[in-house]
């Protein structure tokens, strides 16, 4: 949790007819994370180099992974989501083939296509019924007349009205489904049916054929048969919707009941694929496979075990620290060809690592920390070895936040909004699923920071006495609300100037704070040079401190009265004086005077980038002053629409007032204390240069 895990590097040689053993016994662990020896520039000594080559299995994977999509997009046809992929299933990964996979796939896609192509159908009948719905007219009785009159000159309708023979009623329905028309029955006579029949204008040819063909004398429309008409347009839409969800429900019921073979499927997939990734990252010499990969030094002895036991002790293994890699041992071609039935008790080949390969950098910390370790992670991956600023970033981000959004009432919304979307995140996504795609996966991780920014905003409005912008309960530190207004004469906050004065102490402590992790990380780094002489090195950070001194005394006396401490100013002096030393001790140039330009340029930076990063923390109060004064402009517009009290208008104006004031600033709080985090505190100490930890386990995000 304070600094990056510690990683051992593992170089593994072993025969290749264990070599599936060996990636399924990896796979189960989920540790490594694979080097492959052929994409890293001289990773292998110059006389083995053609001997090692790749495994050939990306076609397989490729092959796997198809497979897998198939089968997923069957599961989310059928609002279904893959099944975790348990160890045991690493076993049994070879009782299905994609082969096999692809066939069941495409008995069951060919099933859902039939019903598609049926949904289409009754859709587009839809879309036909539904244009004919658009231009009728209204149930009345002028509107019979209307209707009685569009068969000859309407405009969009093509109408007519007569009997047809009984016994070619059926038989012209069926013809009539194709066009977007409906015949309406509304009267019987012996042999024949009374029937008006509406479509559209541009069928007029087509449907006037059909009618001929049926038999169809021409009769004048009945007063009621605009009813009946839009009663049987309505009944046919009804039925034909009613189909369109019975379908829908099949499609779903289809997959329910092919559920389990779909899931045995997907997971046999899966473990082909990930079994592809992890065989893809060997490399093979013509007796030997050669693994090699980055994992916890923890977990060492559970690596060691699991391989012995996978290749029935025919095998050998290398480790190494990262610092030994440095050296760039050497390898005889005998150490990777020699026959691993035998153990050999005798040292085996090295493999040439080179300058350069870095261990990958894993981040441990507690699961409430893992939205403030995915801030970090989004800026960049620390280097190896230094100090995770995860706990730091917590501390520093969450102070800020309340500094800016102190109300305990504000507050209280978010951690609501929170608990909704972990409570969200509960409904919709099981244990053990990967998290999907896009905004939805998103959800767990800021409702869980939403939920700390909450906290934050409750306790810094707790001391502020601050309650929806009401003073209910009186400050435990100092009233926000009556130092912006001027009502504040006692106590330890009474101005503005004083608020400011308090982020710029928190801006020096969290500049501080990252000048002492900088430090710790070079010492770890045993790079001394930028320890000493960079902006962030020791004499930047004395020149800071004693500046920050300095600059407090000169405030204390009202800006009027320029400080007199000899012993700082001389500490400042010779610290600066010894920044000149850093060029030409870095050798890029033997001009004296480029030295001179080099270091006026560098105190410049030093004490301007300083004074920049320090004063940049008066936003802090520049966005809590923002937050109070929006909640009391709120209030001076409610008192002005009910100056005798709170009427309905005064409280709707304080609702919306709120909801404004917590979207807003709540934003703008959160966006400026990442920015605060990103820009002046990481600026001192961050070493974004890390390689992700990234293990193939049967965890990982296809």
């Amino acid at each position: 949790m304070i600094f990056t895990s510690r990683m051992v590097y593992l170089t593994a040689v072993t025969l290749q007819e264990y070599e599936e053993a060996v990636a399924q016994a990896l796979l189960r662990l989920g540790l490594v994370h694979f080097v492959d020896l052929r994409t890293v520039a001289r990773l292998i000594a110059p006389e083995i180099s053609e001997e090692l080559s790749d495994k050939q299995s990306a076609g397989i994977q490729d092959f796997s992974t198809t497979a897998r999509q198939r089968i997923e997009t069957i599961l989310t046809t059928g609002g279904l989501v893959p099944p975790p992929v348990r160890p045991d299933d690493v076993a049994a990964q070879t009782q299905l083939t994609p082969d096999e996979v692809n066939r069941v796939a495409d008995k069951i896609m060919g099933r859902i296509e039939d019903v598609r192509e049926q949904q289409r159908n009754i859709q587009q009948q839809i879309n036909r019924l539904e244009d004919v719905q658009r231009h009728m007219p209204g149930v009345n009785t002028a509107a019979a007349r209307e209707l009685s009159t569009m068969g000859a000159g309407g405009t969009y309708l093509f109408v007519r009205s007569g009997t047809v023979p009984t016994d070619q009623l059926e038989l012209l329905e069926q013809k009539l489904a194709l066009f977007p028309a409906v015949l309406t029955v509304v009267g019987r006579e012996e042999d024949s049916a009374f029937v008006v029949l509406v479509g559209m204008k541009r069928n007029q040819s087509d449907l006037g054929g059909l009618l001929d063909a049926a038999g169809f004398t021409a009769r004048e429309i009945p007063a009621e048969a605009t009813a009946e008409t839009h009663e049987t347009l309505e009944a046919s839409l009804a039925k034909l919707k009613g189909k369109q969800g019975e379908l829908a429900k099949s499609v779903v019921s289809l997959v329910a009941d092919e559920q389990p073979k779909l899931e045995d499927a997907w997971r046999s997939m899966r473990v082909r694929e990930l079994m592809g990734s992890i065989e893809g990252s060997f490399s093979e010499t013509k007796r030997a496979t050669v693994i090699s990969g980055w994992l916890p030094a923890s977990d060492r002895a559970a690596v060691t075990a699991a391989l012995e036991a996978a290749t029935e002790n025919h095998i050998h293994l290398e480790w190494y620290e990262p610092d030994q890699l440095k050296h760039r041992p050497k390898v005889s071609k005998e150490g990777l060809e020699k026959d691993s039935r035998k153990r050999s008790r005798k040292r085996p080949g090295r493999v040439v690592m080179p300058a350069g390969l870095n261990a990958p950098s894993r981040l441990e910390n507690p699961r409430f920390l893992k939205p403030f370790q995915i801030l970090v992670t989004n800026y960049g991956i620390p280097a190896y070895g230094t100090l995770d600023p995860t706990p730091a970033v917590a501390i520093a981000y969450l102070v800020m936040f309340g500094l800016m959004f102190g109300d305990a009432g504000h507050g209280l919304v978010l951690v609501l909004a929170g608990l909704l979307g972990l409570w969200w995140t509960r409904v919709h996504i099981k244990p053990g699923v990967p998290l999907p795609k896009g905004l939805a996966g998103s959800i767990p991780t800021l409702s869980r920071l939403i939920l700390w920014c909450g906290g934050a905003s409750i306790v810094m409005g707790v001391m502020f006495g601050s309650y929806f912008g009401f003073g209910w309960l009186p400050p435990l530190w100092f009233n926000y609300h009556g130092v912006v207004a001027g009502h504040v004469e006692v106590g330890p906050v009474q101005s503005l100037f004083d608020v400011l004065r308090i982020t710029v102490y928190f801006g020096v402590a969290v500049i501080g704070i990252g000048l002492v992790m900088n430090w710790i990380n070079l010492v770890r780094q045993k790079r001394w040079f930028p320890l000493l002489f960079d902006k962030s090195g020791v004499l930047g950070g004395i020149i800071y401190g004693a500046g920050v001194v300095l600059a407090a005394d000169f405030a204390s006396t009202g800006f009027r009265s320029v400080p007199q401490n000899p012993f700082l100013l001389g500490v400042v002096g010779v610290a600066s004086a010894l920044l000149f030393l850093k060029a030409p001790l870095e050798g890029e140039s033997k001009n004296v005077m480029w030295w001179v330009m080099e270091w006026v340029i560098e105190l410049l930076e030093v004490f301007a980038g300083y004074l920049a990063n320090t004063l940049s923390f008066m936003r802090v109060a520049g966005l809590g002053i923002a937050h109070v004064t929006l909640g009391i402009a709120f209030f001076q517009i409610a008192q002005m629409a009910s100056p005798e009290g709170y009427n309905i208008a005064a409280i709707l104006i304080l609702i919306l007032g709120n909801v404004l004031i917590i979207l807003l600033e709540g934003l703008s709080a959160g966006i400026q204390a990442l920015r605060l985090n990103y820009y002046e505190f990481f600026s001192k100490h961050f070493q974004p240069s890390g390689v992700e930890y990234h293990p193939i386990s049967l965890d990982s995000t296809p």
